[in-house]
């Protein structure tokens, strides 16, 4: 499993959010992302999504 900081941006506006979810994958950590956060509804949006992996959960180093 993977802790993902997901970030939205409303392209023409100052609005941003993030939330971090653990998740397997990017497209994954999108979808749960969208569930989880408050989007605001405007007409013609336009969003701008970042993900970025912050760590790895569960994985040993080969030797410990």
């Amino acid at each position: 499993m993977n802790v993902f900081k997901v970030s939205f941006s409303h392209a023409w506006d100052s609005w941003h959010d993030f939330t971090f979810v653990t998740c397997r994958s990017k497209t994954e950590a999108i979808q749960k992302a969208l569930e989880e956060m408050d989007i605001p509804e405007v007409l013609n949006e336009k969003l701008i999504i970042t993900v970025v992996m912050e760590n790895q959960l569960g994985k040993r180093k080969a030797g410990k």
